[in-house]
């Protein structure tokens, strides 16, 4: 028989046990209801009109103490739930890696120029100049054409080149007050550069039909016959000093079937033009696949504008053997300083190398890998070395190294996670909104040379 304490102690463990069934239905409710209210956080948060990080007003930003400028493309959506955004951003770093941002409303991504009159840049209808007072913003005139690449001119004025296919080639000239004229040109298709004060287009009548007829009158007046023509002719055009609607032809030469190159700079040398090239072993398989895929060995186009003359010089490395270039070895996008006759470059896929503009002797100096990296890598020379810009988007980092050109490891000088937010502002979170840019290019301050200090 159980006494009055036993049953006492039997009634107040069933209570208990009630009591903890009831405290678990309930709090299982509210993490449900807790649950439900997080995800339904989450989905608004990822519907939530997209808002940039703090920055500064355009006409606001400067050159300060800045030492490299940034690109960032405009930002795209995380989780695909929430619209991405329509503007790009621009920041101005310092030597310790320190941002001041500015965001323009505009989608577009063109190239840079710091010059020393200041940072010149654009987007849509307008140019920027960023100096260290302030930005000042001026109105392009006419129809916008794709962006290509911008010069900085002698005297102080920067040439932008721009164009279309079918559409034509446009140099728009940026004065000195900010005001800008145009010359338009009849599409031309070719590698460009700057020589002085000219914007030059190394190119032929197979690919820019357009220049046909002046080619041929300018070759029967070099060559003195109009009889021995060749079939199609390779020609050095100025695009900012149009003859009606077509480029001025400077100098003229039979072509070379599977001479190309593929850039947007070049050497030059009072009136002499240097342009390392490759002869493609084939230029049918060149033409489909495009010029990554092609193999042949590396060349200088060296042209004389003074007489018109063409001269292709093979390039040859200290043991006098040719060098091959292949989609394993290329020269091509590259970005390339002139010091005395050495002319030394990198291509875009890291591939470094230094020619003599006057013997051909080369040599390929090393290679930065770029193939693995998930962002693109970005290079910038100077006269010393190559500047490599990586985003390192799984350390949160970006980075920018530095490598001489006659020998030394990689090492990096400045080390930034303060553009993360504005690379990917609230990535990665569940439903997240955020947004992801890319860092589509950078340039340096002139005078700076961080990394051979």
């Amino acid at each position: 028989m159980m006494n009055a304490n036993a049953t006492d102690s039997t009634s107040k463990g069933m209570q208990a046990r009630r009591r903890a069934r009831v405290f678990r239905s309930q709090g299982a409710r509210r993490g449900g209801f807790l649950a439900t209210a997080l995800s339904a956080a989450a989905l608004a948060a990822s519907c939530m009109p997209y808002s940039p990080p703090p920055s500064v007003p355009i006409e606001m930003l400067s050159t300060g103490d800045a030492v490299v400028v940034v690109w960032m493309e405009h930002g795209r959506s995380v989780s695909g739930l929430a619209k991405g955004s329509g503007d790009t951003a621009i920041a101005l770093l310092n030597a310790q890696g320190k941002p001041t941002v500015s965001y323009l409303d505009d989608s577009s991504v063109d190239p840079l120029l710091w010059t020393e009159n200041g940072l010149s840049f654009g987007v849509n209808n307008e140019n920027f100049l960023t100096t260290e007072k302030g930005t000042r913003r001026t109105p392009r005139p006419g129809f916008r054409t794709t962006e290509d690449k911008r010069y900085a001119l002698p005297d102080g004025r920067i040439a932008v080149l721009g164009g279309a296919k079918y559409t034509g080639n446009q140099v728009d000239t940026i004065e000195l007050d900010g005001s800008t004229t145009s010359v338009k040109t009849a599409e031309t298709s070719g590698d460009v550069g700057q020589c002085g004060s000219r914007i030059l287009a190394i190119t032929d009548t197979q690919e820019s039909e357009s220049i046909k007829g002046s080619a041929r009158e300018a070759y029967a007046a070099q060559s003195g016959s109009q009889t021995d023509m060749p079939e199609e002719l390779a020609a050095v055009v100025q695009l900012n000093d149009a003859v009606g609607d077509e480029p001025r032809v400077l100098a003229v030469a039979p072509m070379i079937e599977g001479l190309k190159s593929g850039q947007f700079m070049f050497a030059c040398e009072g009136d002499v033009i240097t342009m390392p090239s490759v002869l493609q072993d084939d230029p049918v398989a060149a033409r489909n696949f495009g010029v990554d895929a092609t193999t042949g060995p590396m060349v200088l186009q060296r042209w004389d504008l003074s007489t018109g003359q063409r001269t292709v010089i093979p390039a040859f490395d200290e043991n006098g053997n040719e060098i091959t270039l292949s989609k394993d070895l290329t020269i091509f996008g590259y970005q390339a300083v002139q010091v005395g006759d050495e002319y030394r470059f990198i291509s875009r896929r890291g591939h470094a190398f230094t020619v003599n503009l006057r013997s051909g002797q080369a040599r390929h100096l090393f290679t930065i890998p770029t193939e693995t990296a998930s962002h693109r890598t970005l290079f910038q020379v100077t006269e010393t070395g190559v500047y490599v810009l990586e985003d390192r988007y799984r350390e949160h980092l970006v980075t920018i190294s530095y490598r001489p050109w006659d020998g030394g490891d990689l090492r990096e000088v400045i080390t930034t996670g303060q553009l993360e937010k504005y690379l990917r502002t609230n990535a990665g979170g569940i439903l997240s909104s955020g947004q992801e840019r890319e860092i589509e290019n950078f340039a340096l301050r002139p005078g700076w040379d961080g990394g051979a200090q």
